[in-house]
């Protein structure tokens, strides 16, 4: 889907970021993982680093996962 946004947009200025984050510490996680596990700010720092980006970077995917977890 995001590759349909992109080519949508070319053009426009508008940059499209997937962000696929590991296990995260939130409300909705029913049972936590053995290992580490991210904080939420974790993954906003994530998000800010790809706003972040100067005009003509496109960052067009962060995985951003806790130590240790396989996938």
């Amino acid at each position: 889907m995001s590759e349909c946004i992109r080519a949508e947009v070319i053009g426009t200025g508008v940059r499209v970021t997937v962000v696929q984050p590991g296990f995260v510490e939130t409300p909705f996680l029913d049972r936590r993982p053995e290992g580490h596990i991210l904080d939420p700010d974790d993954v906003a720092a994530a998000v800010l680093y790809a706003v972040q980006q100067p005009p003509q970077v496109d960052v067009n995917e962060i995985v951003i996962r806790p130590v240790g977890q396989a996938r």
